[in-house]
């Protein structure tokens, strides 16, 4: 594979925090891959909470931009002032919050003073009141010398329904990247399990409404009802864990659901499993917990959403309708039952994991966006 042939000019990533998140983390680990290539980066962020500041390269400048009420006139004088400082950089907000602050930088700087990507990481909007905010965001968006997209499906939608692209800003896809060293097959020793049951199915991602993980819970109901030995481990944490405990109990799972709750390695938890599902129904772009899994060699069953079908479409999982846990529970199955399917699809997951979504091509991509906006 191609590495960049030199660094890129200074960047600036903008995100609203430094949570524990997809966006978040993936936007990171970019920062401090591109430290270690010798371009001079900073992250600056909006606001708490700050869980991923340890893992912040010490090559990385950190700026807090201290924002407060809904719109911070403080936030944004910081925000500048950084800009400033850092010369001519490439500034990369990351989701539509930050990009707003970004946008009116760059009016007040001078739209020749930065250059400006912004990321868009979310494909259907799930609250009316953020599909409300689109005729603002809209704008927002044609300040950028380039939107990027998570998935080929997500940027289509959006210039279709919301005409970015058009009269404004280019366009463009970067998917998200794993590193396949990191994530490799096996991940680790596969660990003992506290589910004492022949095969374990599981996921891994935030408990938020739109992840659907009750929907995984009734499949694992509905797969033992069929008289398949089967566990669940689900990875995460949040607001919709009662919600998860309450259907365990009332689908009589107590034994055979374990909920790990959040950490900072999955690789021993994806090694427990035969199968990963995302059960996402909203929201979802490009899963990087179903790349990590994919890149672990174990197969995964989707949600038809996003661009999830692009993912899996170099091999390694199936996809199904989202919100229908019968045909969850059918595509389960066929796989539980099928060893020699199973080691089709996890040598399948890992080699597109390798050869079309590594790491290192995902900060290839960036840096030639980088590089040539205009």
């Amino acid at each position: 594979m191609l590495r960049a042939a030199r660094p890129t000019p200074p960047v600036l990533v903008l995100l609203n925090s430094l949570t524990i998140g997809g966006s978040e983390t993936k936007s990171v680990r970019m920062a401090n891959a591109l430290a270690e290539r010798g371009s001079d980066v900073t992250v600056a962020y909006l606001n708490p909470p700050e869980q991923l500041r340890p893992e912040i390269s010490p090559l990385v400048r950190i700026v807090h931009l201290r924002r407060t009420g809904k719109f911070s006139l403080g936030a944004l004088r910081r925000l500048m002032k950084t800009i400033r400082e850092r010369g001519n950089p490439v500034v990369l907000s990351v989701n539509l919050y930050p990009s707003l602050y970004a946008a009116i930088a760059r009016t007040l700087l001078g739209r020749d003073r930065f250059r400006l990507l912004m990321s868009v990481n979310t494909t259907e909007f799930q609250a009316r009141k953020d599909a409300r905010r689109m005729p603002l965001y809209r704008r927002v968006l044609r300040m950028a010398d380039t939107v990027i997209f998570g998935a080929e499906t997500q940027r289509k939608l959006w210039q279709q329904r919301y005409r970015i692209g058009s009269g404004g800003a280019s366009t463009a896809v970067l998917y998200n990247g794993v590193d396949t060293d990191r994530f490799s097959a096996p991940c680790v020793e596969r660990p003992t399990s506290l589910l004492e049951t022949k095969y374990v199915i599981g996921t891994v991602g935030k408990m938020r409404p739109e992840k659907a993980h009750v929907d995984l819970v009734a499949a694992t109901a509905a797969l033992r009802a069929r008289g398949i030995d089967v566990g669940c481990v689900i990875v995460g944490d949040g607001t919709e864990r009662p919600r998860i405990v309450e259907e365990i109990e009332q689908q009589g799972l107590s034994g055979f659901v374990q909920l790990v709750g959040e950490t900072r390695d999955v690789r021993p938890h994806l090694a427990q499993m035969d199968v990963f599902a995302l059960t996402s129904t909203a929201v979802e772009t490009f899963s990087n917990a179903a790349l990590e899994a994919m890149a672990c060699g174990v197969p995964v069953v989707c949600s038809r959403i996003g661009g999830m079908e692009e993912l899996i479409g170099h091999g390694g999982g199936f996809s199904y309708t989202p919100g229908d846990v019968q045909e969850l529970t059918t595509i389960l199955a066929r796989l539980l039952s099928d060893d020699l399917e199973r080691a089709r699809l996890s040598r399948a997951a890992r080699h597109a994991a390798v050869e079309h979504f590594g790491w290192d091509r995902m900060v290839d991509r960036f840096v030639m966006l980088a590089s040539s906006s205009a």
